[in-house]
């Protein structure tokens, strides 16, 4: 299946759960609120299908930061399998996967496209206190906060208030 156009089925699936001080956000917490999310990108509701999208983001985090080995990603790569078809006079590849490793296999296949020499443009947000994950669609590669409003400002606050400590020097009382 799909993604809905304009939307990211892995930056959703590794977004999809946040922790805060107040308790945990989990749009994959419960199996109702998590077959209406794999409805919303596509994607089937099964059973199979829940349980494959919750062990696809439990891979996906620590892969994409830098704390899990790639071979994290194996029990998707091992089962993707793409079947051709003719559609307009043009040829197409399909993705043919069990419910079960079909979300993370269209991660896998949005993670390698997302991928180029500069390096990779989904990565984790910036600011070492958030949780969330962009994607870089500057011409540069050089986004750097997943959200500017809050992440990015947040850390420009905190660069610009330890460099006026620092320039003021120390105190005396």
């Amino acid at each position: 299946m799909e993604t809905p156009a304009g939307t990211s089925l892995l930056l959703d699936l590794v977004n999809s759960r946040l922790v805060f001080a107040g308790g945990v956000h989990d749009e994959l917490g419960d199996d109702e609120k998590s077959a209406a999310w794999l409805r919303a990108r596509g994607s089937s509701d099964s059973p199979e299908a829940i349980a494959g999208a919750r062990r696809a983001r439990e891979a996906f985090v620590p892969f994409l930061r830098g704390q899990a080995p790639a071979n994290i990603l194996d029990p998707w790569l091992s089962q993707m399998r793409k079947t051709p078809t003719v559609v307009d006079g043009r040829l197409d590849w399909t993705l043919a996967v069990d419910d079960s490793v079909a979300v993370g296999a269209r991660a896998i296949e949005e993670w390698a496209a997302l991928q180029t020499a500069s390096g990779s443009r989904i990565r984790p947000c910036a600011n070492p206190d958030c949780q969330h994950f962009l994607i870089d669609n500057s011409k540069a590669n050089s986004r750097k906060w997943h959200s500017m409003e809050t992440c990015g400002n947040r850390m420009k606050s905190r660069r610009h208030y330890a460099k006026s400590r620092d320039l003021a020097g120390p105190t005396h009382g």
